[in-house]
C-alpha cells in the first residue's frame, strides 16, 4: 500500500488547491500527481523519482526549448541574428549566468537541503499569485546561494 496520509500529503493537497485557485494548471497537475503517487505508489517508485525526476524534467524542458530547431522555426539566420544583436548577446549572457546559478543552487541544496522548503513555498506563491511557472527552484536556489555568499563577506 502507499505511504498514507502524512503532513507531506496534506501539503500537496494544499499546493494542488492553490494551483487550481491561482489558475496555474501546471502546478495543480504536478502537485496532484505527486499527491496521488504518495497515496498509492510503492516506495521504490519514490526512490526512482527522487533519483531521476529532476534530470528527466530538465531533459524534457530542454527538448521543448530545442524543438524550434527541429521543426524549422529557427535556423542559422536566427542563430546569426542572436549572436550579433544586442538582445541576442544579452540573452546569451543571461543564459550563462542562470545556468551557472542553477548549478550553484544544486550545491546549496546538497549542503542545506532545508532551503528547498522556502524555495517550494516561494515557487508556489510565484506560480499561484504572480503568473510564474514552476521551473525556477534551481535558479532560485542559485540566487539564494549567490546572496548567501554576498552576505558572508
Amino acid at each position: 500500500m502507499g505511504h498514507g496520509m502524512k503532513d507531506g500529503t496534506l501539503i500537496l493537497l494544499i499546493v494542488t488547491l492553490a494551483g487550481l485557485l491561482g489558475g496555474n494548471d501546471l502546478m495543480a497537475i504536478a502537485a496532484g500527481l505527486v499527491c496521488l503517487l504518495s497515496l498509492i505508489a510503492p516506495p521504490p517508485v519514490f526512490d526512482l523519482l527522487d533519483r531521476y525526476g529532476i534530470p528527466t524534467g530538465i531533459i524534457f524542458l530542454t527538448i521543448g526549448i530545442l524543438l524550434p530547431f527541429a521543426n524549422g522555426k529557427l535556423g542559422f539566420s536566427a542563430l546569426a541574428n542572436t549572436l550579433f544583436s544586442p538582445t541576442g548577446v544579452l540573452a546569451i549572457a543571461v543564459g550563462v549566468v542562470s545556468s551557472y546559478l542553477a548549478a550553484d543552487g544544486i550545491k546549496l541544496l546538497v549542503i542545506h537541503p532545508e532551503v528547498m522548503v522556502g524555495l517550494v513555498i516561494g515557487t508556489i506563491i510565484g506560480v499561484s499569485y504572480f503568473g510564474g511557472i514552476p521551473v525556477g527552484p534551481l535558479v532560485a536556489a542559485g540566487f539564494a546561494a549567490f546572496i548567501y555568499r554576498l552576505l558572508r563577506f
